[in-house]
Formats: structure tokens, sequence, C-alpha cells
């Protein structure tokens, strides 16, 4: 069962690239297989020469099965590509749908800003904004690690901190399913940044346990990814997404109520 769970696991992840090296390898392939049918061919073509009923008809009936292991690695190889490109298109496709998810979000949080404090004065703190950013005034710690901006999938929302920090919390993360087996949205916020990313009654129904992650990842560890967007207007987001989402009632979670 984890055999075939850590081969799916490592086809979803490097799936794309396999079938480009297969790909590439069958084009070769399939050259030298055509190589050596067309030797054959015109071996036993020169054989034959001087048979007068010996036309183009008759040679194709005795050469034809000389290029079937290269038809077939043609085929393999037209395979590969077309399977290729299906992968590296739902992978532009999942990328998209977040950067998407991520510019209505922001949109959404400038609206809100912008309703508390006035549009124009919205407005005018986002152009100081990108003024300093674009003189490399930015803001920092006490220990003059950058502040940034980030966006946290699970509860949708904004908040800022300094990498390390972010890092630091992804540590606490994986300690907290090691030592408990489990760890709620609220309690991942709650590392990244309690002042911005409060408590919120979904966020104590959503989370990650221990089970979720030997299921379906076969792992014991959870990988994050920052990936770091912008928005249409300009502004610098990190994008920070565990390799799982989180589910409900992750509590009582099994393997049958989420893969049934």
């Amino acid at each position: 069962m984890k055999l075939t769970k850590t081969c799916a696991r490592f086809l979803r992840k490097h799936g794309g690239t396999l079938l480009a090296i297969g790909a590439s390898v069958g084009v070769v392939l399939t050259a030298i297989e055509t190589g050596k049918a067309t030797i054959k061919a015109e071996k036993l073509v020169e054989l034959n020469k001087d048979v007068p009923e010996y036309d183009m008809k008759e040679k194709v009936k005795d050469c034809w099965q000389f290029y079937i292991p290269a038809a077939v690695l043609g085929a393999g190889t037209i395979g590969c590509i077309i399977g290729s490109n299906m992968l590296s298109r739902k992978e532009i496709a999942s990328l998209s749908a977040a950067y998407v998810a991520l510019g209505k979000s922001y949109q959404q949080y400038r609206r809100q800003v912008a309703e508390r404090i006035g549009t124009e004065e919205e407005e005018k703190l986002r152009m100081e904004a990108a003024k300093e950013t674009k003189a490399e005034d930015v803001q920092r710690d006490k220990d003059g690690d950058v502040i940034r901006l980030f966006y946290e999938p699970a509860s949708k929302r904004y908040f800022h901190a300094t990498m390390s920090r972010v890092i630091e919390a992804s540590y606490y993360f994986n300690r907290e399913l090691a030592t408990n087996g489990c760890i709620s949205v609220n309690e991942w916020c709650n590392y990244l940044c309690a002042d911005e990313l409060t408590i919120t009654p979904e966020g104590d129904q959503m989370g990650w346990c221990l089970d979720q992650l030997v299921y379906d990842w076969d792992a014991y560890w959870m990988d994050f990814e920052y990936d770091k967007q912008m928005t249409d207007d300009g502004l610098e987001c990190y994008y920070l997404a565990p390799a799982l989402d989180p589910v409900e009632n992750y509590l009582d979670y099994t393997e049958d109520t989420y893969h049934a």
C-alpha cells in the first residue's frame, strides 16, 4: 500500500519530466530502428531486383514488418509528448487558478481597507507604499529582516511577517503534528501571525492530521511552498501553501471518509 502511494506521489511530482525524457529517448530510438529497418529492406530489395514480378506492391509486402519496432516506438513517443503536454497544462491551470484567487482576495482586501479609512486615503497609502518599495526602503523588524506580505489560503487572509518567521511557523506546524497528531487552521494561523490572523469558528473545524499526511502523501512532514506573486497594480505578495489542503473533521480523519 505504501509502495503504491509512494509511486503515485512520485509520478504526480515528476510525471511531466519523466514523460519529456521518455519522448526524447523515443525520438532517438525511433530514428535508430527506422535506420535498421531501412537497411534490412534495402538488402531484401537488392536480392530480388532481378525478379521481373517484383514491383512496389511486393516490396511493401515483404518489407513492412521490418518497420514494426520503429512504429511502436514512434507511437510511444507521441503518447509521451501528448501526456507531457497535458500535465504541463494542468500545472499551468493550477497556478493560474491560485493567482486568480489571490488577485480576487487582494481586491476584496483593498475594498475593506477603503471602506474603513476612505478611498482617497487608501489610494494615498498604496501609492506611498509603492514609492517606498521602488526605493527599496522596505519595512524591517528589529533584527533587520524584511517584513513581507503573505496570503494564507486556508483562512483566505493576508498577513505581514518576515520569511524567517514563516519558516519558523512551518517548523512549529510539523512539531505540532508530530507531538499531538493534528493541528487546526487557527493554531497554524496563530504561529504565523496572531495579530492579523485572528481566531475564527471555521478555523477550529478545519485542520490537518498525521493520518491524512500518511494516507495522502505517505510522509510524516508537511512541505510548504512560498510562491512569489505580483498583483495587477505591482504589489508583491507571497502565496503560502502547504502540500495538502486542510480537511473538515480532521480530528476524526479516516482514509475511507475522504477516499471513498
